[in-house]
């Protein structure tokens, strides 16, 4: 079987998943992992460790030398997923199984997470910072990606350039690789690229305008790419599908070939998305009709009609489309708040950042970002500035003898770290004051842009504050927490996109 038949298979797999059986399926005979299928006994675990499983863990597969690299199943007494309480088992069980890999399944079974946990390369002390990597499979995920990751994780292939058995080691060096966000990034935005310059040529030869062409190409793909993250938040008729939902309606209808750019994209861009839709286009059928009335109003300009929009008399033709429509549904997009430390392998909304501050170039030998103000900074570099700024204001009205505690407090990431810091904190007797100053503190981001900042500033103080709340015995939860932020405490006052 040819690799591209095999990855297929894995695909085919998880489009259909079926709990534990598919899993067996999955690491027992596609992947070519030795059964185990061994219970592992919670006995001296703490009650909390034990209160998040609803059953004990399985040693469900191994393989490599002596059989020490492992695969541990376990089920989580919850119907969602929740990453705290992943984070909970691993580090119980990762003292005994260092090389590894988890799966986290919910309660019923039938969404799961595939969690690599890789050591930060970073950090040199004998402590090292774990990083979490996770593939999500279920009935509402793309799963083409998740199918050639895993792949990688095929026994057979990482034994093949190996004359022995290979290691724990060399496996666990195999499966950090298939985990790689970077890889999926990089290929992502190939394949993006790809798709902007045929769609920029195009327009170029309807108009003879290059310039024109280069920026409503890009601006064109940068709609399609957040509907993705609109449906997955399902705000567009409770339909995590909506834009395949969209283009088969439009096909199945008998529309006039090319006209659904026109006739349906734009109608959802300019009406739907800015509160103008009024229901009379009987090109749409009545489940469309009720999505697009009940469509959010997406303030932020990316679908505001503009000058690109009605400088030139053109069209995206259907097969153009087609062809953008099929790469984007390959890819798994998430709308999950990763941290630093918690990632996971699919296209998240700094996507749209990175390819706008990529492509955005007039032109071959013009870069007109600078003058714009256009600039995509990566999430980590975000972080930073955030926990900087962060430590700097708590300093400033606590004062500098505490900044050592406040760094420590800012930047700890994992939990051993956050217990740490939040002792430190507790012994300088500095946590009213700081559960004080998160709760009154105001977020001003004067340029904005795509928002990355306050979004990254919310996380922080969410998480710090939550760590008051249970320094003190007080507090509602991170949930509302982070409502009270967005509705309180981060602002941001436009500014260029990006």
């Amino acid at each position: 079987m040819s690799e591209r038949q095999r990855q297929e298979a894995i695909l085919e797999l998880l489009d259909d998943f079926h709990g534990l059986e598919s899993l067996r399926e999955l690491f027992w005979s596609k992947l070519n992992y030795h059964r185990v299928n061994q219970p592992l006994s919670r006995r001296g675990w703490t009650a909390t460790q034990s209160g998040v499983l609803a059953e004990d863990p399985v040693l469900f597969a191994s393989a490599g030398d002596e059989d020490a690299f492992r695969v541990i199943y376990c089920r989580l007494d919850d119907e969602r997923l929740l990453l705290t309480r992943e984070r909970t088992i691993v580090s119980k069980l990762l003292r005994a199984y260092p090389y590894v890999l988890f799966i986290f399944s919910n309660k019923s079974q039938d969404h799961c997470h595939l969690v690599n946990v890789k050591y930060d390369p970073e950090v040199e002390d004998a402590k090292k910072r774990r990083l979490f990597r996770r593939i999500t499979i279920g009935p509402e995920e793309h799963h083409r990606t998740a199918s050639e990751r895993i792949l990688g994780l095929d026994i057979e292939s990482i034994e093949s350039a190996r004359l022995f058995e290979p290691t724990p080691l060399e496996i666990q060096i195999a499966h950090d690789q298939a985990f790689d966000v970077e890889a999926v990034t990089n290929k992502f935005f190939e394949e993006f690229k790809a798709r902007f310059e045929a769609l920029q040529r195009d327009l170029k030869n309807q108009t003879g305008d290059s310039s024109w062409a280069h920026e409503y190409a890009l601006l064109f793909l940068s709609r399609v790419m957040f509907l993705y993250f609109v449906q997955r938040k399902r705000w567009l008729g409770n339909d995590t599908e909506f834009l395949r939902t969209f283009w088969e309606a439009y096909r199945k209808n008998g529309q006039p070939q090319d006209t659904f750019f026109s006739q349906w994209l734009s109608v959802l861009f300019f009406e739907a998305f800015n509160n103008r839709f009024h229901g009379g286009h009987r090109q749409f059928p009545e489940e469309i009709r009720e999505a697009l009335s009940t469509a959010p109003y997406l303030n932020g300009g990316l679908f505001s009609k503009n000058d690109l929009d009605s400088r030139y008399a053109f069209t995206i033709g259907d097969s153009q489309f087609k062809d953008v429509f099929d790469f984007l549904e390959g890819y798994n997009f998430t709308i999950a708040e990763d941290t630093p430390l918690d990632q996971e392998v699919a296209v998240d909304p700094e996507m749209i950042g990175k390819v706008y501050e990529s492509l955005v170039n007039i032109g071959t030998e013009v870069d007109l970002r600078g003058e714009a103000g256009i600039f995509y900074t990566p999430r980590l570099e975000i972080s930073m500035m955030c926990r900087l700024a962060l430590v700097d204001y708590l300093a400033n009205h606590l004062g500098e003898e505490h900044k050592s505690a406040l760094y420590e407090a800012a930047f700890a990431l994992d939990d051993e770290e956050k217990a740490a810091a939040d002792d430190k904190l507790l012994r300088e007797g500095l946590w009213p004051q700081v559960s004080e100053l998160v709760e009154s503190v105001k977020i001003v981001d004067p340029a904005c842009g795509s928002g990355s900042f306050l979004v990254a500033m919310m996380q922080l103080l969410a998480d710090l504050r939550q760590r008051a709340q249970e320094q003190l015995g007080t507090g509602e939860g991170i949930a509302l927490d982070r409502y009270r932020l967005k509705e309180r405490g981060c602002d941001g006052m436009g500014g260029a996109r990006g």
